[in-house]
């Protein structure tokens, strides 16, 4: 396709019409999402919309593969699932992520962010505990995967609060402890292992380092 008028050229336009999008969800549903919406409040015409996306689905998908681009958000699920405390989000990904994150789940895209964030996950234990060319045991995929599901939950929920992802009591961090270690044993069964492997697996060039 040609490059409509000026405004494509300038290499920060598919940037405002990403940033555009982000800005619209937090008042509207996605539904609502138009490429006219998109247009005005990033402040180019229709022409460059259709350079960069070929709909708004398109520029959904783009959002969804910047926010996750660096890997910083699944590597602090996946350390979240390891040691049982969501900490590592707060300590590890900017404030504006998580956001986002939350808010693309909230408006209705949950299975976008969420497949894409499962399956960096599940790879990232996959690397750890598998050999070239193997893949983790059916057992193992679906007790990492449901504490994905809660880890996503708890964004979601989080997120709605007035400090969001503040120190959880002891309670609550107890409990996290505990489904830790039990995905951790669970995954250990699995793949024939002992937790203590898998942990050391898993921890193994400073994974978990604070």
């Amino acid at each position: 396709m040609a490059r409509p008028r000026k405004d494509a050229q300038d290499p920060c336009a598919r940037q405002r019409l990403v940033d555009a999008f982000w800005l619209l969800l937090e008042s509207r549903s996605l539904r609502e999402v138009t490429v006219g919406a998109l247009v005005e409040t990033a402040g180019c015409n229709r022409g460059t919309f259709y350079y960069y996306f070929a709909d708004v689905d398109a520029l959904v998908t783009y959002a969804v593969e910047e926010l996750l681009g660096d890997g910083s958000l699944s590597l602090a699920v996946f350390r979240g699932l390891v040691n049982g405390s969501p900490a590592n989000l707060v300590r590890e990904v900017a404030p504006e992520r998580i956001a986002r994150a939350a808010l693309l789940m909230r408006s209705g895209e949950l299975q976008t962010i969420e497949v894409a964030l499962r399956r960096a996950v599940q790879g990232l234990w996959q690397s750890r505990l598998c050999e070239e060319g193997e893949e983790l045991s059916p057992a193992a995929c679906f007790a990492i995967q449901f504490m994905v599901g809660g880890m996503l939950g708890f964004i979601i929920w989080s997120s709605r609060l007035e400090q969001p992802f503040c120190p959880l009591p002891r309670v609550e961090r107890v409990y996290l402890a505990r489904v830790a270690r039990a995905t951790v044993e669970a995954v250990a069964r699995a793949q024939g292992l002992t937790p203590v492997e898998v942990v050391a697996r898993l921890t193994a060039d400073d994974v978990l380092a604070a």
